[in-house]
């Protein structure tokens, strides 16, 4: 069987710990990282500043070149810097559908009870998401992508049931949700049945925690054969110990360089 490669195609910031920085560094020699926009640093940073890429060129010429290569991919969708990168991935997924293992989806547009990309940008996450056979939205973004204001306070299972029943084909994993009882993690569905798995909350917050989280599970299913709901809990545990790190270094960016490897059970 090939090993598959992870075309990943997400935002690139040089300074701070997210988003293809974070794919690159976990998952190393088996990322083909395509950036969707190019920043000088995270966007909670000051003097931040956003720079195209020549997204359709590189996107194309990355599939046809992992054709040639008779490689397999999972293909990875974060950061969409522009609404219209949505019908080039379409195209290609269309074009090379063949040598696609699983498409998973994250689909970036907001948190903490905001929006923080264009409307138009969230106009086509949709048409993603129905293709997914994983998808990784946290509550702001169930709550937009199911037409609901960001800071809306209904129960959390009035949003959740109706974003399963608007994307009924991806598997819900639902990251960084909260209980009210200083609890934090991750809820994920199996048909209809719903799992949870929760972590004290701690006192610091760091951009890029979400994509360490979907790296390290990418990393732990699909290349150290863990199965699905161990995958997810270990890529938790995994993140939540490196946030407790990257506090105790003082540290203002998340530090990678302290995740242990997760091998799978003899």
């Amino acid at each position: 069987m090939k090993t598959p490669h992870v075309l990943a195609i997400s935002s690139f910031a040089v300074h701070g710990t997210a988003s293809l920085k974070t794919f690159t560094t976990i998952l190393g020699e088996r990322i083909l990282p395509v950036p969707s926009l190019m920043l000088n640093g995270l966007t909670n940073m000051a003097l931040v500043k956003k720079l195209d890429v020549p997204f359709t060129e590189l996107l194309q010429s990355s599939f046809e070149l992992a054709a040639n290569r008779e490689l397999e991919l999972i293909l990875y969708i974060g950061y969409l810097g522009k609404a219209e990168q949505v019908d080039v991935i379409m195209a290609m997924i269309n074009t090379y559908r063949h040598i696609i293992k699983t498409i998973i989806v994250d689909p970036v547009c907001g948190d903490h009870g905001r929006a923080y990309v264009p409307a138009d940008v969230i106009a086509r996450w949709p048409v993603l998401i129905n293709l997914a056979h994983l998808v990784f939205p946290n509550l702001t973004e169930i709550k937009i992508l199911t037409g609901h204001e960001p800071d809306d306070n209904q129960p959390n299972t009035f949003y959740i049931e109706a974003f399963r029943k608007q994307y009924p084909n991806a598997q819900l994993v639902i990251t960084s949700i909260k209980t009210g009882d200083d609890k934090t993690g991750i809820q994920y569905y199996k048909g209809d049945e719903c799992y949870n798995y929760w972590h004290n909350v701690l006192p610091k917050n760091y951009g890029g925690t979400g994509d360490a989280f979907l790296a390290t599970f990418i990393l732990n299913h699909f290349y150290n054969a863990v199965n699905l709901d161990e995958a997810l809990k270990a890529a938790a545990d995994q993140t939540y110990q490196l946030i407790k790190n990257s506090i105790n270094s003082n540290s203002n960016d998340l530090v990678l360089s302290t995740i242990k490897p997760l091998y799978p059970q003899s």
